[in-house]
């Protein structure tokens, strides 16, 4: 069974054309602090980042850099929509420490592919993905909206293989 699906992907999807998935995908708080761990791991600048996730696209970050001696914490909010154009991003306002975070961006704290303009801060996913597979993977996304509930993000997302 593995050498088949190892095939499909190899073949990017293509056995596949027309599939149209909608999924409700769950994410639940400890599960997103293990991928910003993993996706955080060898950075230069923060030594850890653990998040809250509340109701209503609340979220809560606690930051910790090489840089400060004192975590930080940010209140954020969410947007609905994930920015498709021209690689995925995550936007979230900043709430909170708005200046912080604009030193921080000028000291270049922020890792690589997290920016901040203004209050907004964007993550672009696409630079977290490090194989040729995940990256073709989010390739197939087409769109996608997040809401949370108290201890999770929930993504809506709606996978398509064009014909």
């Amino acid at each position: 069974m593995d050498n088949i699906f190892q095939k499909i992907i190899e073949n990017g999807f293509s056995d596949l054309r027309g599939l149209t998935v909608d999924a409700s995908i769950p994410v639940p708080q400890y599960l997103l602090n293990e991928i910003l761990e993993a996706a955080l791991q060898g950075n230069k600048n923060l030594d850890s980042c653990r998040v809250s996730i509340g109701a209503q696209n609340w979220v809560s970050v606690k930051l910790k850099t090489f840089m400060w001696p004192w975590p930080f914490n940010l209140k954020l909010r969410l947007f609905r929509l994930v920015d498709f154009t021209p690689s995925p991003k995550i936007r979230a306002r900043l709430e909170n420490n708005v200046l912080l975070g604009k030193l921080g961006s000028f000291f270049k704290a922020l890792p690589e592919g997290v920016n901040l303009y203004g209050d907004q801060i964007v993550v672009d996913i696409r630079h977290f993905l490090h194989t040729p597979e995940q990256k073709r993977s989010l390739d197939l996304v087409k769109s996608a909206e997040i809401r949370t509930e108290e201890g999770k993000v929930i993504l809506e997302v709606k996978i398509q293989i064009d014909e």
